[in-house]
């Protein structure tokens, strides 16, 4: 599908943050939009486990029926050794919207964007942004580069920069972004050969290094990952995967979890993403707003990125409808106040668990976690 040359709404990402935005707007009638990703979705994204209450917002944003129909792992809770060697639990028995879900991202983000076209929101993945500039009078000209040939000039009223934590649209236009913290998560996605040897439980444990992630995910597979930082990759080689199994194997509850599932005995294919702590110094403003990492990113520790990207679309869908039926600027400032108090609790909370791993107070990787 062609994109035309001017809409009222163009987002640029195509991920779960951007097109909950265009479905929240496709919700409220608008859907003079069209969203522009830069590539095709990877083969595997890193999986991430969502708690009982995302069932709400799937529900607002029309996604319930197809989310269950893909069978994504449930999740009765979590496991973790975190401020001493055995495990405590937080189960999700008693939550009144019962189980969370293991999610397998790929299939996950493929729904959303499925949805969204459905509703009527072109997704381009084959132009990258390359520019912005404010237009007189109102609005926005966005320079589109394809893979191949010449680039294009979309105009549009309003702009939702959905593009990660890359954040380009709003860096175009001068936003600073503001760095706390950043981890580094080394990962490997491994084979079970007894995957009902284990509970389906997220386990998580502290390391000298870090700390160790575990989940089931569908297909009998397991995600484990090291999240720990540049510094700890570097000195302690953890991109290798003999390093990185030693390390793993070194840890007491990730690695009795592995033994009893079963994994095959080949060196891991390791992956590597930053994972920022940060926000955007405005989260919108005259004509355009930010959604999803773009806006703000969280530690993983936090498990709340994939809840993020759909509260964020889902206010950001709200609050762009409200601006384009005549009330201004105001529903974009109140969303951005929204974004500010949720990283502000969001710190809080990071505050709080970091605080509670205190068995390493001399580690490199936890002196240099800054508890602000």
């Amino acid at each position: 599908m062609p994109v035309p040359d001017r809409v009222a709404v163009a987002i640029i990402g195509g991920g779960v943050a951007g097109c909950a935005t265009a479905i929240a707007l496709a919700q409220r009638g608008v859907r003079d939009a069209v969203i522009v990703e830069a590539g095709h979705t990877p083969a595997f994204r890193v999986g991430e486990t969502v708690p009982p209450a995302t069932g709400l917002l799937l529900r607002q944003l029309g996604l319930w029926e197809a989310f269950t129909a893909q069978g994504h792992e449930p999740c009765p809770g979590s496991a973790a050794s975190w401020g001493k060697a055995e495990l405590g639990h937080n189960d999700f028995l008693f939550d009144p919207h019962g189980h969370g879900w293991h999610l397998d991202r790929a299939r996950f983000d493929g729904m959303v964007a499925e949805r969204t076209q459905a509703m009527g929101v072109p997704l381009r993945r084959d132009l990258r942004l390359a520019g912005v500039e404010p237009r007189t009078g109102g609005g926005f000209a966005l320079t589109l580069a394809p893979a191949a040939g010449d680039e294009r000039t979309l105009r549009a009223d309003v702009l939702v920069d959905a593009s990660g934590v890359a954040a380009g649209a709003a860096r175009r236009l001068g936003v600073a972004r503001n760095e706390v913290d950043c981890l580094t998560v080394v990962y490997a996605l491994l084979d079970l050969e007894r995957p009902g040897a284990i509970a389906a439980q997220t386990l998580l444990e502290g390391a000298e290094a870090g700390w160790w992630y575990a989940a089931k995910l569908p297909q009998d597979r397991l995600i484990v990952a090291l999240s720990t930082d540049r510094q700890e990759v570097a000195e302690r080689g953890l991109t290798d995967p003999a390093a990185w199994t030693a390390a793993l194997r070194a840890t007491r509850h990730v690695a009795a979890l592995l033994d009893r599932a079963g994994t095959p005995a080949r060196p891991p294919v390791l992956r590597t993403v930053a994972a920022p702590s940060a926000i955007l110094s405005r989260v919108a403003g005259p004509g355009w707003l930010a959604v999803g990492d773009a806006a703000s990113s969280y530690d993983p520790i936090t498990a709340q990125g994939i809840i993020k990207a759909l509260t964020d679309g889902a206010a950001a869908g709200q609050a762009v409808a409200e601006t384009l039926g005549g009330a201004g600027e105001a529903p974009l400032l109140a969303y951005q106040d929204g974004v500010f108090a949720r990283f502000t609790d969001y710190l809080r909370l990071r505050q709080h668990l970091y605080g509670r791993e205190d068995r390493w107070p001399d580690a490199g990787f936890w002196r240099r976690r800054p508890l602000v």
